[in-house]
């Protein structure tokens, strides 16, 4: 009796293993793929626009700054009539300290951090050397004509 139950154990077993490991008969579906066909492309042609008129350039002080960018002055060298004004502008990310060589002004420094600037009117004609005094490297010159 106990090898007619050991014999039924083993067949149960063996039933569940083979049912267990049995491959579906289900077929597999496959999508086929399609490739894009070439699309016909219709240009459109802008409206015609009106011509850009330009007004006539007017003398600011804007037209006299130099920018003080990855450590230069831009532009170095600037000639201006007399009784302009010229501003520095300091867009770096660290400061400069903006020295005139003959000290002609009333403050001949001036310390600009990122994001300053100032201004230096010019009332007598001459040329204006300065330099950082942080930056030994920059030079310009400002020249005043009557």
């Amino acid at each position: 009796m106990k090898k007619l139950l050991v014999l039924l154990l083993l067949a149960a077993c063996f039933i569940l293993i083979s049912g267990c490991t049995q491959s579906s008969s289900t077929p597999s579906v496959s999508t086929p793929v399609s490739t894009p066909s070439t699309v016909p492309v219709t240009l459109i042609t802008p409206f015609p626009t009106a011509p850009v008129i330009t007004p006539e350039r007017t003398v600011s002080v804007s037209d006299n700054t130099i920018t003080i960018m990855n450590n230069a002055f831009s532009p170095a060298d600037m000639t201006v009539r007399a009784g302009s004004t010229v501003r520095w502008v300091n867009v770096d990310d660290h400061p400069h300290r903006i020295e005139f060589a003959n000290k002609a002004f009333t403050s001949s420094t001036y310390l600009l951090a990122a994001s300053q600037s100032f201004s230096q009117r010019f009332d007598s004609p001459g040329t204006y050397d300065y330099d950082c005094m942080i930056h030994t490297f920059m030079h310009g010159t400002i020249t005043v004509v009557e």
